[in-house]
Parts: structure tokens; C-alpha cells; sequence
């Protein structure tokens, strides 16, 4: 199984197995676009669940159970293809982005396990290592102690080298095969596994733009990753989100969970001033996620002299009413709603439905879209 590799079939079928649910899509390619052809979300744990128990993750549910859940989404929402792309929490995996100087394929492949090794922060042998070449880029060879920096007609481009930008990506030996295992019992053949962040990439930025940071609210954690040039450069992953924002409504509403998951979204922000006054433990979780996306996109303008232009949210408690707004304020720059059903073709009935679950289905879409 090759993480960069899919097996190109007549449909596309991506499987998010969140925190809280798990959301299919089955795409079909019509010329250059995409044709929306199912869906469907089932709910990992019900209502009337202990708090501890929603907080859980999927990856501590047994495969069966798991595989059981797949198989019911996909025969109610009567998807048909058995190809399938899987997301991985950001959490569960690693990646990052290493120059390497241009040399033969054979030598490529030591190089990366080398640096691998320096980036991993468990033993090669227990991961699953991927990489791929996404460009060149120009850099600054050192300067040699004296060296002069204009020497015989020439200046400090002749410094100047090619080298490699290679995406490498490793995921636990264990968590591979527990998706793998899934898969088999889910009777689906799995032909690719992705970080999230990848698939929202793809979903929500379709063409190449300047400089975005994604923001990924989920039920358990918020993935917050810089995509420059089509490619994801950063990504953050901790552990503050859409439960957090639920019970924090709970305290200022004296409302139980699911009075304030109800609560949530429909009356989100707005609220009166004497209500927002006195919602302390629920500005203080919304701001935290803002000074996160200010600090991830402060440090990636340090680092590379690039400014972020925009914001967008995805995620189901991205659709909270005022949250817009409330980022708009604490960021200083444009926040706008994922749409990952932008551009795809669908019954135009269904546009404001996709609309309204736009935001948290943005995975599953991007997994479906994956070539």
C-alpha cells in the first residue's frame, strides 16, 4: 500500500472515521470535475452517553465495532464502490518537510531513511515511511570562512543551490494495520491512508492560493495547518474543541450536555451583552483557539517572510452562530466557512444542505477527491 498512490477506479470513495462519527463520500469524475454521488454520517457514540465516553477516541474502539459502524453508513447511504482512501487523526502520525540536495533515486531513498531517523521521534522500523518529492526551492549555500562575497565577477548567487522539498510522512506500524483491519472486515479494499490534513487541503483549497491557515475544529481536538502553494507546511494538532465549547455553554446556560450541544447551535454567540459578560470559561476557549492561529501564523511569517491571508474553518462546531465573527475580531485578518462541496457537481436541491454540513464533512471529501 503506497500513501501517494491511488488506484484510479470509476468511483471515488473517502472514509472519515472521526472522534465523534464517521462521514462517507462517493465521488464519481465527470471530465475535469467531480460528481457528487453519496453520502452519509453515523454517530460513534449516542446522546445519552457518559461525558467520558464521548471524549474517547475511535482508535481505543475495537475494529469490529468500528467495522460495524462503516459497514451501516455505507449500506444507508447505498454506496457502491470498494475503493476506498481512509483519514488519520494528526496525532496518530507525523509529518514534515526536508531539503535534500538533487541526487540519483537509489541514493534518495538512503538519504531519506538517514534524516528520517533524525525527525522520528520512534524507531524507523516501527512506522510506516512514506515520502514524496513536492518541488525545488533555491537555497543559500554556507559562506566559507573569508570568503569574499564578490570573487573573480562574481556575487552570492553563484551560493545559490537546488535543492529538494521532499513531504515525508510516517504512521505507527500498529495504527496502519488497525485501518487496514478495518477496512478488510468493513469488506472494503483500502488503497490509501492520509493524514487529515491533507484531505482538507484538497477539499477546501482546490486551486493553488496564497498563503492559508485551516482551522479544523473537531469534537475531541482542533488541527490548525498552513497550506502555501497547494502543499500543507505546518501542521498543529491540541487538544481543545468542540466539547470543550459545549461544556463551557453547559456552565453559562446550567443547561446538561445535550441541552447545550442544542444550544450551541442555535444561539451560539449570539448572545445578550449581559450573557457574554458572564461567559468567561467559553470566551476563554474560543480565544484560545484564536491565539493558537495567531501564534502557528506568527511563526510560520518568522520563519519564511510570508504572511497568512486568510482563515478558514471547518469542522461542526465551525457552524457555531457568531464564531465567524468572534475570529474575525481576535485574528485581524478574513475568516470564512469551509465549503468542500464547492465546484462539485450535485442535485441543485441539495445546495443548502450541502452548505449547512459543508464544514464537517471537508475530510471525507478531500479523501474522495484523492487521485
Amino acid at each position: 500500500m503506497d500513501l501517494f498512490k491511488f488506484i484510479k477506479p470509476k468511483s471515488y470513495l473517502g472514509v472519515d472515521i472521526g472522534t465523534a462519527s464517521i462521514k462517507v463520500v462517493q465521488l464519481s469524475k465527470v471530465r475535469d470535475k467531480f460528481k457528487l454521488e453519496n453520502y452519509g454520517e453515523v454517530k460513534l457514540f449516542t446522546e445519552h452517553m457518559p461525558m467520558e465516553l464521548r471524549q474517547a477516541s475511535s482508535l481505543r474502539m475495537q475494529d469490529e465495532q468500528v467495522a460495524m459502524l462503516v459497514k451501516k453508513i455505507l449500506e444507508e447511504s447505498k454506496i457502491t464502490t470498494k475503493k476506498v482512501a481512509m483519514s488519520l487523526p494528526v496525532f496518530s502520525g507525523f509529518s514534515t518537510i526536508i531539503d535534500l540536495p538533487p541526487m540519483p533515486k537509489d541514493e534518495l531513498e538512503k538519504a531519506i531513511q538517514f534524516e528520517a531517523r533524525q525527525y522520528i521521534p520512534v524507531p524507523v522500523s516501527e512506522v510506516f515511511l512514506n515520502s514524496l518529492i513536492i518541488g525545488e526551492r533555491e537555497k543559500q549555500a554556507p559562506a566559507v570562512s573569508g570568503e569574499q562575497t564578490q570573487k573573480n565577477g562574481k556575487d552570492d548567487k553563484n551560493r545559490q543551490k537546488k535543492h529538494m522539498e521532499v513531504l515525508l510522512v510516517a504512521i505507527p506500524n500498529e495504527i496502519k494495520n488497525k485501518y487496514q483491519h478495518i477496512a478488510e472486515l468493513a469488506g472494503l479494499d483500502l488503497v490509501a491512508l492520509e493524514l487529515e490534513t491533507f484531505a482538507l487541503a484538497r477539499s477546501l483549497l482546490k486551486s493553488v492560493q496564497p498563503p492559508t491557515i485551516v482551522v479544523d475544529i473537531g469534537a475531541r481536538s482542533t488541527d490548525l495547518c498552513i497550506i502555501d502553494n497547494g502543499v500543507v507546511r505546518i501542521s498543529h494538532n491540541f487538544e481543545l474543541a468542540g466539547v470543550d465549547i459545549t461544556k463551557a455553554y453547559g456552565e453559562l446556560t446550567g443547561t446538561d450536555f445535550i441541552g447545550a450541544e442544542q444550544s450551541k447551535k442555535t444561539v451560539g454567540l449570539d448572545l445578550t451583552p449581559g450573557q457574554l459578560s458572564g461567559a468567561k470559561s467559553l470566551i476563554e476557549v474560543l480565544d484560545s483557539i484564536a491565539i493558537e492561529i495567531q501564534r502557528i501564523s506568527n511563526s510560520y511569517f518568522n520563519k519564511t517572510g510570508k504572511s497568512i491571508d486568510n482563515v478558514i474553518l471547518s469542522g461542526g462546531a465551525s457552524l457555531m452562530p457568531g464564531l465567524l465573527n468572534r475570529f474575525r475580531e481576535q485574528v485581524g485578518m478574513p475568516v470564512a466557512l469551509g465549503n468542500p462541496f464547492e465546484g462539485l457537481i450535485y442535485p441543485p436541491d441539495l445546495k443548502r444542505v450541502l452548505e449547512e454540513i459543508g464544514p464537517s464533512f471537508a475530510v471525507a471529501v478531500g479523501l474522495a477527491m484523492r487521485k
